[in-house]
């Protein structure tokens, strides 16, 4: 094991796999004099399942999910390697890898930025205490969201239940702040670097691993596009969509799309492992706003940025209610525990054809348009009156673009049992004579 000139700090990354406007990254740089190295676990089980019920186990995320994580993971090596330093990547606990890690580099600090969500704090918690028996502190950051916690007109326990009040008080009181400015050169032994990047090699070649990359490179020949997972492509992506083709200009007209690349941003990719940050997104709106034109299109972007605010602010608020089949309201749910109609429901077997051709979209893409989201999801938890979790687990377990708070944020406003004070059901029938008129949706992926 190679020692440093001097203590490191570490950096733990989670849902936050860049180093650009990564307060976090700026703080252990801070606290060490440039000495910073990332660290990111792999748990044992990433192909594990999760028991729902008798006869019902879902892995907790598709070989192809874990496949484009491990492509955001090799973006965010070449951004350490970039300023001069390296991550560590290992398999195991965190609670178990990371101190033994700390003990080795005697590392003065860990600091993290994960999405405060109920299984992260306890994980969290779970760490802290690990380091402090070997006298070392856990620092966590604010990093998930466009504006602060800190910078609400509120605390965090008075959160408004329903989002058009919380979208009145942010746009009277908050501005988005600017990006981070990125570091550019860290201050890291050429022995540590070498070590930690040999570490990581091996860690990554497990026969697991290699399986859900390949898988993460297969391209269903009706898919518009593949997202890889690197920070490097979701730059480009924004490149391309907002400033070479000007979708930006139109997206309020073209979001409810279902067929092509190009009706939304698809950034939701890349913001839910944190490759980029939605304070990025939002300057990148400003400046067209400035340079181009500003009109409803680009605001309902930056509104949507907002949606996604609101709901990691709301699982951070909830906790553990916000997996409840109850709810955060507590309100009666949809529960029938009825495996059958589950299983047709994501095999796409329904014999409702809209909501068929967004089950088999989800799981040959790992992608499926909001639209398409809300209409799966109420058919499941209305029509079918078949427990909400169920489909937000399945929804977890193969979108790539998973996010926490707005996936089972969603799913309970779609199951009435969360923020939605209409609590309505899909008439999926009339959804697709409106959205997909000539049913090229349905030909597509039916």
């Amino acid at each position: 094991m190679p020692g440093s000139l001097a203590p490191p700090c570490l950096v733990w990354h989670r849902t936050d796999l860049r180093v650009h406007d990564h307060a976090a990254v700026t703080a252990a740089a801070a606290a060490s004099r440039g000495h910073v190295i990332g660290v990111l676990c792999i748990p044992e089980d990433a192909f594990g399942s999760v028991e729902l019920a008798r006869g019902l186990c879902l892995p907790r995320a598709s070989e192809c999910r874990v496949g484009h994580w491990l492509q955001a993971i090799d973006g965010l090596r070449a951004d350490w390697r970039s300023i001069g330093s390296a991550l560590c990547v290992l398999r195991g606990e965190p609670e178990q890898v990371i101190p033994k890690l700390v003990a080795d580099l005697g590392a003065i600090e860990v600091h993290t930025a994960p999405c405060p969500a109920h299984d992260e704090l306890m994980q969290n918690r779970r760490v802290a205490r690990a380091l402090a028996d070997r006298g070392t502190r856990l620092v966590t950051h604010d990093e998930t969201t466009m504006i602060a916690a800190a910078d609400l007109p509120f605390p965090i326990e008075e959160l408004p239940e329903v989002f058009s009040n919380f979208r009145r008080l942010v746009e009277r009181s908050c501005k988005t702040p600017e990006p981070v400015p990125a570091l550019t050169s860290l201050d890291v032994p050429a022995s540590t670097r070498e070590w930690s990047e040999a570490t990581s090699d091996a860690t990554l070649s497990g026969a697991d691993l290699r399986r859900a990359r390949i898988a993460a490179l297969q391209r269903d020949p009706r898919a518009p596009s593949t997202a890889r997972g690197e920070r490097a492509a979701g730059l480009e992506r924004m490149q391309q969509w907002i400033w070479q083709d000007d979708c930006l200009a139109r997206y309020k007209e073209t979001r409810d799309g279902l067929l092509g690349a190009d009706f939304s941003s698809r950034l939701s990719t890349w913001l839910a492992t944190g490759t980029i940050s939605p304070r990025e997104v939002a300057a990148q709106i400003r400046r067209y706003e400035r340079e181009r034109v500003a009109n409803d299109s680009t605001y309902w972007l930056w509104f949507e940025l907002l949606w996604r605010d609101y709901f990691h602010l709301w699982v951070r608020r909830w906790q553990s209610r916000a997996f409840a089949a109850s709810g955060m309201m507590g309100r009666t749910p949809c529960g029938r525990q009825d495996v059958d109609a589950f299983e047709r429901w994501r095999s796409g077997t329904t014999g409702e054809p809209f909501v068929d051709a967004c089950m088999h979209e989800l799981a040959a893409t790992g992608w499926l348009s909001n639209r398409g989201r809300q209409n799966a999801a109420s058919w499941l938890a209305k029509t079918a009156g078949v427990d909400w979790r169920w489909g937000a687990w399945w929804f977890e377990s193969q979108l790539l673009d998973h996010d926490v708070g707005p996936n089972w944020g969603n799913w309970q406003y779609v199951a009435g049992v969360g923020n939605d004070p209409r609590n309505r059901t899909f008439n999926v029938r009339a959804q697709a004579e409106r959205y997909d008129t000539d049913g090229a949706y349905r030909r597509t992926w039916g």
